[in-house]
């Protein structure tokens, strides 16, 4: 029995929708979508704690549902009482698909939980305000999980989180992403370059995609300087790493090292080694891996976006590496395994948005597109309007 409703906001749309999917499947969670709202993804699930959530990095905050309200006059704030103490921090966030309905509903949440925290006798709590904003077709009233996390809200206080969704679902902020974690694991290890790395909350959606879990083996044959090794780590998965560029080798290796003792890792093996991911074979020497994630490569930021013959020839020259390294990855990679793989996709002055095929190649090798029911199509972009090279992720099972 399906007990619980959860509302999810979800940070990268589809990739979000699918990590949650791929990653709740890989614990055997059982779960159904029941409902969408712009960002805001309805669930109904068993009883999942705030614990197993904070694994997800492209959700921005999960709320359980405990109310289901036409409007104000059936709205009851009780089950919040035991929370309530004074001079605590709290906040509300409003999901709908009119900007009135927002923001109206917004004010006649705060306003009630006033009344309330007078009722239960709590005096002189701090209310963070948050912004309205249009996010595609629907309208947010919203205290930013960031701001959530920096003020602990969620530990110390409470946010009320409300989605128009037919009736208002009223909910209870239960978990936020760690953006101090992955903010410190990037901009506080040894060496960065921001210019060869995929951000550390992508690489951990690429590692759950995988299914890796704790005690299994993941590759990444296109290591760099071991960001998707890092949030494997973390998650107490082994990691080997391989890369052509020796002083990228070393410099994974020194985040690693300083990543074990940051967070005091324990009983998880890390290899980095120096090679081609066409020749795994020569490091690996008959092992296989429990999964496989990487980025083989960003091109470089361009300024402005390239007539569509200049992108296809950019996207074929870096096809070349990708199609070179997928027999070594598939006959390294155990059956029924999966691997994320992510390529460049290029906004073109003529508006489209182009990538290659890396499905038929891979095809080729015994990797076929892993069917999720979140995804409709591979790969799955990851959009960003400001910038006009992008990512799009794949992902593979063996067999």
């Amino acid at each position: 029995m399906l007990a619980k409703k959860y509302v999810l906001t979800l940070a990268y749309g589809t990739l979000s929708e699918a990590e949650v999917e791929a990653y709740l499947t890989n614990l055997n969670l059982n779960y159904k979508v029941v409902g969408r709202v712009g960002r805001c993804l309805i669930l109904e699930a068993e009883e999942i704690s705030p614990r197993i959530w904070s694994g997800l990095a492209g959700i921005h905050k999960v709320a359980e549902v405990f109310a289901e309200v036409d409007g104000a006059e059936g709205l009851n704030l009780d089950t919040l009482a035991e929370s309530a103490s004074d001079k605590m921090r709290w906040a509300v966030s409003t999901y709908s698909d009119s900007r009135d309905s927002a923001e109206e509903f917004a004010e006649t949440l705060q306003q009630s939980l006033k009344e309330a925290f007078k009722a239960w006798g709590v005096r002189k709590t701090k209310m963070l305000r948050g912004d309205l904003h249009k996010v595609g077709s629907s309208w947010e009233y919203e205290v930013s999980s960031q701001r959530l996390q920096e003020e602990r809200v969620v530990e110390e206080g409470f946010e009320v989180l409300a989605v128009k969704h037919k009736n208002w679902l009223i909910s209870r902020t239960i978990a936020v992403v760690d953006h101090l974690g992955y903010r410190q694991r990037d901009l506080e290890r040894p060496i960065q370059d921001p210019k060869i790395t995929i951000p550390p909350k992508l690489a951990r959606i690429l590692v759950n995609l995988t299914g890796c879990k704790r005690g299994d083996t993941l590759l990444d044959p296109f290591c760099g300087l071991g960001t998707i090794l890092a949030e494997a780590v973390i998650c107490g998965v082994n990691v080997i790493g391989v890369d052509a560029d020796a002083s990228r080798v070393e410099g994974a290796r020194r985040n690693l090292r300083w990543l074990v003792e940051q967070y005091k890792i324990e009983d998880v093996r890390v290899e980095v080694y120096v090679g081609y991911a066409e020749k795994l074979h020569k490091i690996l020497r008959g092992r296989a891996v429990d999964g496989v994630a990487t980025e083989p490569i960003l091109l470089p930021p361009l300024k402005q976006p390239p007539p569509d013959q200049e992108a296809e020839r950019m996207l074929e020259k870096a096809s070349e590496t990708y199609y070179k390294s997928l027999p070594s990855i598939s006959k390294h990679l155990k059956p029924e395994k999966k691997a994320a793989i992510v390529i460049p996709c290029v906004k073109t002055r003529s508006r489209r948005i182009l990538s290659f095929d890396l499905a038929m190649e891979a095809s080729k090798v015994g990797l076929r597109l892993c069917r999720l029911t979140s995804v409709e199509k591979f790969p799955i972009l990851v959009e960003d309007p400001t910038q006009m090279v992008m990512r799009g992720v794949y992902l593979f099972k063996k067999g």
